[in-house]
C-alpha cells in the first residue's frame, strides 16, 4: 500500500502544480490576480480528485500486477510438473532404467545421428525360479541389483533400459565389437558378484546371458535386436552365464 499512497500523491502534487499553473494563467488573461480562493480551489479540487482516481488506478494496476506474476509462477510450475512427469513417463518405475518405448526411441535416435555403437540384450538367469522360491518382492529386489550393476559398468552417454520382464538392454554409443565385449563381461561378472540375502537369510545367486549385436550406420533397432536376440538364446542353450558375441567375431 505504501507504493499506492506515494504515486498517488505525487499524480496528485503535479495535478495541483498544473491546476495552479492553468488557473493563474487564465487569470492573468482576464487580467485577475491569484487569490486565496482560486489557489485553494487549484489546489481542493486535484487534490479531491486526483488522489482517489490515482490511488484506485495505481491499486488495480498492483493487483493486476501481482495477478500476471502469479500466473507466471504458476506456469513456470506446471511447466516443471509437466517436464518432471514426462521424465518419468519414459522410466521404468522398478529400475530406474528407461522403458522399452523410451530405450527403442533413445537407440535409434543414436542411429539416426549417424553415430555406430553395439547393442547389449542381457536376460536374467533362472529368475522364475528366484520368485517362485523367495517370493516376488526379492524378485524385484533381484532386477534392481541387476540394474544397478549395468548402471555401474556402463558410461553415462550410454542407454540403458529395462526391455520388460527380467530383459535389459544396453546400447554403448559408438562402442565396436571390441569394446562391447569388455563391457558386457563387466557386467556379466557385476551381476554375478550382486547376489544378496533373502528374507529367510538365503543367498540369492544372480547370473546373466548375454547377446551382443553391432550397430551399423543406417542399421534399425529390429534388425540389431533380432541378432542380439539370437545370441542371447544361444547363451542360454549353452548353459547361462555367460557372453555370446556374433558369429564373425568369435571367429576372429
Amino acid at each position: 500500500m505504501r507504493k499506492v499512497f506515494f504515486h498517488a500523491s505525487v499524480s496528485t502534487a503535479v495535478s495541483i502544480l498544473a491546476s495552479v499553473a492553468i488557473g493563474w494563467m487564465a487569470l492573468t488573461v482576464l487580467g485577475r490576480e491569484m487569490d486565496s480562493a482560486a489557489l485553494a480551489m487549484c489546489i481542493l479540487c486535484p487534490t479531491a480528485i486526483a488522489f482517489p482516481a490515482s490511488a484506485y488506478t495505481y491499486n488495480q494496476r498492483r493487483r493486476v500486477a501481482d495477478a500476471h506474476e502469479r500466473l507466471r509462477a504458476a506456469h513456470r510450475e506446471l511447466t516443471d510438473v509437466h517436464r518432471e512427469l514426462a521424465e518419468r513417463a519414459r522410466l521404468d518405475s522398478l529400475t530406474g532404467l528407461l522403458n522399452r518405448g523410451a530405450f527403442i526411441e533413445a537407440v535409434e535416435g543414436s542411429e539416426g545421428a549417424g553415430k555406430a555403437g553395439s547393442l547389449l540384450i542381457a536376460d536374467a538367469d533362472n529368475f522364475k525360479q528366484i520368485n517362485d522360491r523367495f517370493g516376488h518382492l526379492t524378485g524385484d529386489e533381484a532386477l534392481r541389483r541387476i540394474a544397478s550393476a549395468i548402471g555401474g559398468c556402463t558410461r553415462r552417454t550410454d542407454h540403458r533400459g529395462r526391455l520388460g520382464g527380467e530383459e535389459f538392454g544396453i546400447f554403448l554409443v559408438e562402442a565396436d565389437l571390441k569394446e562391447a565385449s569388455k563391457v558386457a563381461e563387466r557386467i556379466r561378472k557385476a551381476v554375478e558378484e550382486a547376489g544378496f540375502a533373502a528374507p529367510d537369510g538365503s543367498l540369492v545367486r544372480l547370473t546373466v546371458s548375454i547377446g551382443v549385436a553391432t550397430a551399423e550406420a543406417g542399421a534399425t533397432f529390429t534388425e540389431l535386436m533380432s541378432v542380439a536376440d539370437k545370441r542371447l538364446y544361444e547363451a542360454k542353450a549353452k548353459g547361462r552365464n555367460m557372453v555370446i558375441l556374433p558369429p564373425q567375431a568369435t571367429a576372429a
